[in-house]
């Protein structure tokens, strides 16, 4: 099975995330706590990024290389309200969700019938 590249999937890990920029894994934890537009995801104690979030990520980077301080790049972001557009519209999240759960329930169910043929 061929690995999926960072950008394919809906979540990105952290570390994942620092490699892309090319930044230490730290430096994405303080950007965090001085710029509130930053809010990773926390799924099982860990942290992913959306691509949304990505893209706000490798403005503050650019931002940061032209001579912003992070406060600068906090105002310039509330100044110019950088919303994302959205990658899918809601109701197409809502059909892959739906449809994925309905996956999970499939490969339950084998599993389960797997299981007691053992």
């Amino acid at each position: 099975m061929k690995p999926k590249k960072p950008l394919e999937t809906l979540y990105v890990p952290l570390s994942e995330v620092a490699q892309l920029l090319n930044i230490k894994p730290h430096v994405l934890y303080y950007w965090e706590k001085k710029i509130p537009q930053l809010k990773p995801y926390r799924i099982s104690n860990r942290k992913f990024y959306k691509k949304d979030q990505l893209e706000l990520l490798f403005k503050v980077k650019k931002l940061i290389e032209e001579g912003y301080t992070l406060e600068g790049v906090k105002k310039f972001l509330n100044l110019h309200k950088l919303e994302q557009p959205a990658l899918f519209s809601s109701k197409e999240v809502l059909t892959k969700e739906k449809a994925l759960r309905k996956l999970i329930r499939e490969v339950i169910k084998e599993l389960k019938e797997i299981y007691k043929s053992l």
